[in-house]
């Protein structure tokens, strides 16, 4: 039997509760996280016991520091890897204290509030651009003005997840 398997599945990147399930779900089915990549699309899973785990995921555009890992790692995580910024922990289900690595809304916010920066300053720079050249790559390149429009179109539609994810957070 194979002892690792490769698994390609996409998220969106406000649907991290979405990852956390599954990857729950393979831990039960005796498949444990080793790594991540490729834009967090291509999950490596090596074979064991079945297990009831609990994992979740935080996303920091800053470096992790020594302070922030300790933090984890004394309430009972384990960093299983880190994609893009996108930090992997995961606990046996029975043995954190606390089911979330956040308990209050505002550090909760804080990983959306980051994403929608890295999507927005990108847009800002890109929309004006597309703007402003409209006429021209219309008439000389409409293939990459179409590939430009739906550039755009989905980093707003993004953003919009993003915003819908934070403003849950703050409903009762």
């Amino acid at each position: 039997m194979k002892q690792l398997v490769w698994k390609i599945r996409w998220f969106w990147d406000d649907a991290d509760h979405a990852i956390e399930r599954w990857l729950g779900q393979m831990a039960r089915e005796g498949w444990h996280l080793q790594r991540v990549s490729c834009l967090r699309t291509v999950f490596i899973f090596r074979r064991g016991q079945p297990a009831d785990v609990t994992y979740r995921i935080d996303f920091r555009l800053t470096r992790t520091d020594q302070h922030y890992l300790q933090l984890f790692q004394d309430a009972g995580w384990e960093r299983v890897d880190e994609a893009l910024g996108w930090q992997f922990w995961r606990a046996p289900s029975h043995s954190v204290r606390v089911a979330e690595i956040f308990t209050d809304a505002e550090s909760m916010a804080r990983k959306y509030r980051q994403l929608i920066w890295l999507f927005a300053v990108p847009l800002a720079v890109a929309l004006p651009v597309t703007v402003l050249r409209f006429p021209e790559q219309l008439a000389n390149a409409p293939g990459k003005l179409a590939f430009g429009m739906a550039t755009v179109a989905l980093g707003i539609y993004c953003i919009g997840r993003l915003v819908r994810r934070l403003r849950s957070l703050h409903q009762p």
